[in-house]
């Protein structure tokens, strides 16, 4: 009786050591708000190498537009994206140089919008009374944009508006590159003010805003983590050196500063926007490392690791570092979300990089073309979902993060 009483409570004692080897669900890194976070955040940075794989992501660059491209019956110029519309070109493309070689002659070319470079406000050389220019050919070729280089081989000059010349140019525009489109199926997101599909335009500009962000962040993170462990473990004026110098570059007003370097900054590429966020994203994190630290240098395997003569890079970043990553990992999402909104804000001012498609540029393009005014919401809602879907996974990054890095914010007890 007695050795089957105590068989049960082995059995029973076996079972209750074997039962937490066998719940490979029990993780503090399976947190439900950290991995929907991730989620988020992994769709947002795949939206660029996998939509490109099922949609034209050159739609999204400034170049696709009809304003900045030469006309379809400029000679040379071929379309990429809309092949039976270049095939009817070819067809009428001799027609069309037999009127621009009549439009060479010398009387006053009739008025059209090839003059004005497509805008519908600008008074004409006949309405003013003025003489047109003598080689009209370069302003026509690049659409009215005067910084622009025509592409075509060969020389054109303005055709009149009779009908025959422009036909080939309505056929492509209308086709693949149509304005102020609502979405349909062949732009599931619409377009906007230059012909720019808006879905190509997600599919580029939500993966280089979050690039951004995470490339300032992990510049500021590796230059707070050096110089908080270095301030924290080593302690002395090294530690007051450091402190004050982060006190007094996180009181300076970010925004201000970086409104006018950028406002300086001829040509701002990502990489440069990331630099500049980069110069004000580390004193956080070197606070925050400092302050772990100085809690964690006292504590008894830091204090066997200097007994036994370990270096003092040895116990900082393979002693400590290890036990510092949840923290780590919270304030680098913090960073990353503190950077993207820096440069959203620089872009909605029109200090970003304008050749560049990026969110906070298409905002501003936007609000400069009154898409609210005009109804568009597909313009400038498109980029707002994608800013508030990247705010929200780092949101709960950040959340899960602090969850894995303090036991008592999941509901357990804390286990010496």
């Amino acid at each position: 009786m007695t050795t089957t009483a105590q068989r049960v409570s082995t059995e029973a004692q076996l079972r209750a050591r074997k039962k937490p080897r066998f719940n490979r669900w029990d993780s503090p890194w399976l947190n439900p708000k950290f991995l929907i976070g991730l989620s988020m955040v992994l769709f947002v940075m795949l939206l660029g190498p996998i939509g490109q794989l099922f949609w034209d992501t050159r739609l999204a660059l400034p170049a696709s537009s009809p304003l900045n491209l030469p006309p379809p019956w400029a000679p040379g110029f071929t379309s990429e994206s809309d092949k039976p519309a270049v095939q009817q070109l070819e067809t009428l493309r001799p027609r069309a140089r037999a009127t621009v070689a009549a439009a060479e002659a010398p009387a006053t070319p009739a008025v059209s919008r090839s003059i004005t470079g497509g805008n519908p406000f600008a008074r004409t050389p006949a309405a003013t009374g003025a003489q047109p220019a003598a080689t009209p050919a370069r302003s026509s070729l690049t659409g009215g944009n005067p910084f622009a280089t025509p592409r075509a081989t060969e020389s054109a000059a303005v055709p009149p508006t009779t009908g025959q010349a422009q036909q080939p140019r309505q056929a492509v525009g209308a086709a693949a590159y149509a304005r102020f489109g609502t979405p349909t199926w062949a732009h599931p997101l619409g377009t906007e003010s230059s012909g720019r599909d808006m879905l190509a335009v997600l599919l580029v500009g939500a993966p280089r805003s979050l690039r951004i962000g995470l490339i300032a962040a992990s510049i500021g993170m590796a230059i707070g983590v050096l110089l908080g462990f270095t301030a924290g473990y080593l302690g002395g004026w090294v530690d007051s050196v450091i402190r004050t110098i982060s006190d007094a570059v996180i009181v300076i007003p970010a925004l201000a500063v970086l409104i006018v370097i950028g406002a300086y900054v001829k040509v701002l590429q990502i990489e440069n926007m990331a630099l500049l966020l980069a110069l004000f994203a580390w004193p956080g994190p070197t606070r925050l490392i400092r302050a772990q630290v100085l809690s964690m240098r006292e504590r008894g395997y830091v204090q066997m690791a200097r007994i036994s003569g370990a270096s003092s890079f040895h116990i900082m970043f393979l002693e400590m570092m290890p036990n510092m990553l949840p923290y780590i990992a919270a304030s680098f999402t913090g960073n990353v979300s503190a950077a993207i909104l820096a440069a959203t804000g620089l872009e909605v001012l029109g200090l970003g990089p304008t050749r560049i498609p990026t969110l906070g540029m298409t905002i501003y393009y936007a609000i400069s073309a009154a898409a609210i005014l005009r109804g568009m919401w597909w313009w400038w809602g498109v980029p707002i979902v994608a800013l508030v879907i990247v705010f929200s996974g780092l949101f709960l990054m950040t959340v899960g993060l602090d969850e894995i890095a303090n036991p008592r914010l999941r509901g357990r007890k804390v286990t010496a």
